[in-house]
């Protein structure tokens, strides 16, 4: 969904002006029983029945405080999960209204609508939004008669909000006051692991959260977020163990084996990440986890029941191009090129800017004779200029023979290192694929062993090369 950076940050005296109550409305009595199920919806996360069963409350009575506050943070929640500042926005309107509309207002009505503002500044890039946050918050801490928790919740906040203008230090300073406050607020031991791992201090986050399990010992959360760190950090025999012992203390928690399973194909053992994701799918069906074990199964020779998890997601969502993608790839590697060629073609038609895939349409189109075809693709490129190009311009020139192989080498980039080495890959890839036509199958072989040896294991192209060779993990 498109960001929308029109609207300006709200201005800052208005919101003060929100931290007095204005108007009096309190909660009729006969809304009691759909304030309590609204509630129970928003303790589950579930934001479109918080919306929808609020708003019912407050066609009736539009100043319900507790309705405001629990429409306002499902709205605030819900446009966050879809990065749409708009409701977001209507959320924080929500919660500044259900400020005034209150009698006493509750102190934590105050909490979400810091937290919307600062998403915005995540967001919009816009910092002006979280430092309306660090205001109020300030106003917060200053109120006579703030308990501990209340002043550990609303240093979480402006921690938040220093990290979102990326003021590592300001941020790290209140979430560690947040937890002096109340040294069981363990979001705020997890947002200091977490704020140090954005800024680049790995170390300095492992101690974070080595804290974080030193105060929350039974807490599965805390070992899958170390795991994470872990993995990001490629210590994976590490990892491994933050996640199985998240896996001891929830033997259900599906997010910890998802991420184990992850490791496990990170690191080269897909057979065991197949479980894994197996594990996880029986506890929590998602299409994202259905795509993971795909990868797996397809890294294990196995393209047919890859396949089938890929088309599994496309039953779900038809319209996911990266889905029909991984579709077309499984078929390409299992030489069924016909059904390749037509889940490409739903790429292009669903995501006409996906131009990674034209290389492999053009190329597929050749396999299946249709050269008159591949040179209408090979079309858009031939009529740019040198410096026009680009390296998908020249993999498609070079399948229509128009680039030697030789040329397509020069083509690779010299200044960024990953960059060079997956078009390193692809290049060996594709002269391999054209080798192999031309009857080369040794020189074709030793193209595809060098494809391999780039270890750029996220492209197709090597996954494509060790299918060549018949050598899966």
């Amino acid at each position: 969904m498109r960001i929308s950076l029109r609207n300006r940050a709200l201005n800052s005296s208005v919101l003060a002006l929100a931290l007095t109550a204005t108007a009096q409305a309190d909660p009729l009595p006969e809304h009691e029983a759909q304030r309590k199920q609204t509630q129970q919806a928003y303790d589950v996360g579930n934001w479109p029945q918080v919306i929808s069963s609020a708003s019912a409350i407050l066609q009736a009575n539009p100043k319900d405080n507790i309705a405001l506050h629990l429409r306002g943070s499902a709205r605030i929640e819900s446009g966050i999960q879809m990065m749409d500042t708009a409701i977001i926005r209507e959320g924080i309107t929500d919660t500044r209204e259900a400020i005034s509309a209150a009698t006493t207002p509750d102190f934590n009505y105050y909490l979400p609508y810091l937290y919307g503002m600062t998403n915005l500044t995540k967001i919009e890039q816009q910092p002006d939004h979280a430092r309306v946050t660090v205001e109020i918050a300030g106003q917060l801490l200053l109120q006579s008669g703030i308990t501990a928790e209340q002043k550990a919740n609303v240093l979480y906040q402006r921690g938040l909000a220093y990290s979102s203008m990326k003021q590592t230090a300001e941020a790290i300073q209140d979430l560690k006051a947040a937890v002096t406050a109340n040294p069981k607020h363990i979001a705020a031991y997890l947002a200091i692991a977490e704020i140090h791992a954005e800024a680049g201090q790995g170390e300095q986050s492992l101690l974070a959260y080595a804290d974080a399990i030193r105060a929350f010992p039974d807490e599965p959360l805390v070992y899958n977020n170390q795991g994470m760190q872990l993995q990001k950090m490629g210590r994976y025999n590490e990892a491994l163990k933050a996640f199985s012992t998240a896996l001891q203390k929830n033997p259900q928690f599906h997010l910890a084996m998802t991420n184990r399973g992850f490791t496990w194909l990170e690191g080269g053992r897909p057979a065991e990440a197949e479980k894994d994701f197996t594990a996880s799918l029986q506890m929590s069906p998602q299409p994202a986890v259905m795509t993971l074990r795909g990868n797996a199964r397809l890294l294990q020779g196995r393209w047919q029941e890859a396949l089938a998890d890929y088309e599994a997601v496309i039953k779900a969502s038809p319209n996911d191009y990266i889905a029909h993608s991984d579709a077309g790839f499984a078929r390409f590697f299992g030489r069924d090129y016909a059904g390749a060629l037509k889940e490409f073609n739903e790429v292009v038609r669903i995501q006409p800017q996906a131009r990674f895939i034209n290389p492999w349409r053009c190329l597929t189109l050749i396999k299946l004779g249709r050269t008159a075809e591949a040179a209408g693709i090979a079309q858009a490129s031939r009529q740019k200029t040198e410096a026009q190009r680009d390296w998908v311009d020249y993999v498609i020139l070079f399948h229509v023979g128009d680039v030697t192989g030789e040329e397509l080498m020069t083509r690779i980039e010299r200044t960024n290192r990953d960059v060079q080495t997956a078009q390193l890959c692809e290049a060996r890839y594709f002269i391999a694929e054209q080798l192999l036509s031309k009857g080369q199958s040794q020189q074709a072989g030793t193209s595809y062993q060098q494809a391999v040896q780039t270890g750029a294991k996220q492209l197709s192209a090597w996954r494509g090369a060790r299918y060549a060779l018949g050598k899966f993990e």
